[in-house]
């Protein structure tokens, strides 16, 4: 009896230190088990992570309304506070066609007296006008690559990936419109206006948003018929890209409503 007696405490007590040793190596394995989530989720936590250049354009500030409609800009906002912000939302839209450092060139351009010469024209002939100078200004965003962006009547908010390819783009439409032998074209004397500015700016639902589209959009309003009109960033990059073939000429420093500061603009020369 105390035979049987010692024999189970024996079994019994190896059984605990088998268990003690299972124990001990389950901890371990849960260990290392635990260590290697927290290792997956910092490398998942790093693959997800935005760029510095995602980053950049998610760096905006506060809430906006969207941005109206305000002469020949295309869109406009009334004031500054209209055009803070929009957190982007949509990056694909926006990083197809800019830079790789974020950076937009925009260009805004209408037709100067719209409003005049359709009603010397009247509606019809009109019509045949602005289908006309669509299909112009459209083969010369395509030939260099740009994205028209939004098309209101006469005018064209359009997106490039570098200043270069807008200011040619420009200097096309200006040279096209002044040579055309489109026989709707020649209803009326067709002048155009352009401005052309480049910087960071914001991308929702297809659209753009943020303080250089307005920066743009003011220097197109400045432009008179036939002019190209482009800010100093545009000029710096361009001037370097191809010192012979475009020139400029230096159209003072003026003020842009909404926007603070002054600012220099430049008059492509076209050389028709």
């Amino acid at each position: 009896m105390q035979t049987a007696a010692v024999v189970a405490v024996a079994v019994l007590a190896v059984a605990l230190a088998v268990c003690g040793v299972l124990l001990v190596r389950a901890r371990r394995e849960l260990d290392v088990s635990r260590r290697m989530v927290v290792q997956l989720e910092a490398d998942l936590d790093a693959a997800l992570r935005p760029s510095p250049t995602e980053r950049a354009l998610r760096a905006v500030v506060g809430t906006a309304s969207r941005v109206r409609r305000e002469g020949v800009a295309g869109m406009l906002g009334s004031s500054l506070e209209d055009l803070q912000a929009w957190a982007l939302e949509k990056r694909p839209d926006i990083l197809q066609v800019a830079a790789a450092d974020g950076t937009l060139t925009l260009l805004f351009s209408d037709i100067e007296g719209s409003t005049t010469l359709n009603h010397r024209l009247g509606d019809r002939a009109w019509v045949k006008v602005l289908e006309a100078h669509d299909q112009l200004v459209r083969s010369h965003v395509e030939r260099h690559r740009g994205q028209v962006v939004k098309s209101a009547g006469d005018g064209f908010m359009v997106a490039f990936r570098d200043p270069y390819a807008a200011v040619r783009a420009a200097r096309g439409i200006q040279r096209s419109l002044a040579r055309t032998l489109d026989p709707r074209l020649r209803l009326t004397q067709v002048r155009v206006r352009i401005g052309v500015h480049c910087g960071p700016v914001i991308s929702r639902d297809g659209d753009y948003f943020g303080r250089n589209v307005a920066l743009a959009a003011r220097v197109a309003d400045l432009a008179d018929g036939g002019e190209v009109l482009v800010t100093e960033a545009v000029r710096a990059e361009v001037e370097g890209t191809d010192e012979r073939r475009m020139r400029f000429e230096e159209a003072g420093e003026v003020e842009l409503k909404g926007l603070p500061g002054e600012h220099t603009l430049w008059r492509l020369v076209v050389e028709t």
